[in-house]
């Protein structure tokens, strides 16, 4: 009788401890398997901590983000969250379909210190409506045996004069030696990789999109510089690379036949199961009339309304500041892409979770220049420190930047036209 008692409480209480299991979803656009495998880690770890919280991941890749995020809106099936970037934030906020996160953000910068130059595109009329949980900082990754092969030294070029002298010394030795290889690697294809590249050297003098009154302010004597400097250096750059995306700038330069390029970090991964250790980073180059600057794309987390309205506001909460504690932030970032998602938070970023992941430690110089990016970089259309203008969304979206250089090095227009072309097309987003 007394077995029986006891086996009747547990059977009673089991439908209660499953009643009381809140189960969250969210999308992630990153579809490798090395980043899933991270990512449901981190699920597992969160799980046996906070038992009475199912977490579910769902991979969305980034080609079908906008249209699927858009339909899930339109049809009331939206996740609980969402990993994101900033054109996909404002994508949903303009569906006023996610929710203000300023109570998390101060939180996490309390106990962790957040970069302030990361919270920029997430800041919309005065509130946060994203959480920063990576960056990408763009910096000069290059090879230091081709430096050394067609230079005479390791040493890097630190102003922009250095880097277009190194990059014609570099392609027209190796082409006397029968070498083929190029000094840079830079995209021209309508891409947002080309757009990333090009505004990096943007980055160097200064450009805005926009004033603080949101205002166009793109056709301006530093924008025609930088896309000039941009049209000279990529004559060093080959020749089929007017149509390269990620993929094709990635194996050639993991081949050996670029020397340097304007890079995310990520190739580390790569080199490391190789056993090749020759890659190295220097901050971006800029001219002495010029600032340290760069590309920064910090990824983010947006929460719908449909976490609100089904009750799983606080699991989800809970979930993001899990993310951020540095050692469980050390694996979304270090193990996830080591190099390329770099952490947002001082603490995460002086973790030594973060500095003894073998890739990082492996390029421990390189990875200290990435980190030191992420404090002056800047992203297009939020140079003043928040979402001035909401048309960058669609500007960015367009590949605006990129098909203003293709028309550029492939001679259709003028820098001084393509320049203002591109500012026309701007301002018709923002009608």
């Amino acid at each position: 009788m007394r077995k029986f008692v006891i086996l009747l409480v547990l059977l009673t209480a089991l439908p209660l401890v499953i009643l009381g299991t809140t189960t969250i979803v969210f999308w992630h656009h990153e579809a490798p398997a090395h980043r899933v495998a991270a990512f449901q880690k981190i699920i597992n770890l969160f799980q046996k901590e906070n038992p009475d919280i199912k977490v579910i991941q769902q991979v969305v890749p980034w080609g079908d983000a906008w249209t699927k995020t858009l339909a899930a809106i339109e049809a009331g099936t939206t996740p609980d969250f969402q990993f994101s970037l900033p054109e996909l934030t404002i994508t949903a906020y303009e569906a006023n379909a996610i929710i203000p996160v300023d109570d998390i953000i101060q939180e996490l910068d309390s106990k962790y210190q957040y970069v302030q130059s990361q919270l920029a595109p997430y800041k919309i009329n005065g509130k946060y409506w994203g959480v920063p949980i990576w960056t990408m900082p763009m910096v000069l990754i290059y090879r230091p045996s081709i430096l050394e092969q067609y230079l005479g030294t390791k040493e890097p070029p630190r102003t922009w004069n250095e880097l277009l002298l190194a990059a014609q010394k570099i392609t027209l030795l190796s082409s006397e030696k029968g070498d083929t290889i190029y000094g840079i690697g830079l995209t021209a294809g309508n891409n947002l990789c080309t757009q990333e590249q090009v505004y990096t050297i943007m980055a160097n003098l200064g450009v805005k999109f926009f004033d603080e009154k949101g205002n166009l302010t793109f056709n301006s004597p530093q924008t025609l510089r930088a896309v000039e400097f941009y049209k000279d250096l990529y004559m060093f750059s080959p020749p089929g690379s007017t149509g390269w995306a990620w993929g094709e700038i990635e194996m050639n330069f993991s081949a050996g036949k670029i020397a340097m390029m304007p890079y995310f970090g990520g190739l580390q991964k790569r080199f490391y199961d190789l056993e090749n250790y020759d890659l190295d980073a220097v901050i971006q180059p800029y001219p002495i009339d010029g600032v340290e600057g760069n590309l920064i794309y910090p990824n983010d987390v947006h929460i719908f309304k449909s976490a609100v309205e089904k009750g799983h506001l606080e699991a989800v909460k809970k979930f993001l500041i899990f993310i951020m504690r540095p050692d469980i932030n050390a694996i979304l970032t270090a193990q996830m892409e080591p190099g390329s998602f770099v952490p947002v938070t001082k603490a995460a970023q002086e973790s030594e979770y973060y500095w003894n992941d073998p890739i990082i430690k492996a390029f421990r110089h390189m990875n200290e220049v990435i980190i030191e990016a992420t404090n002056y970089g800047t992203l297009y259309g939020f140079e003043t420190g928040s979402a001035v203008n909401l048309a960058i969304g669609s500007i960015s979206g367009a590949n605006t930047l990129a098909e203003m250089i293709q028309n550029v090095v492939t001679n259709k227009m003028g820098v001084v036209d393509a320049v203002k072309w591109a500012e026309e097309k701007m301002e018709s987003f923002m009608k």
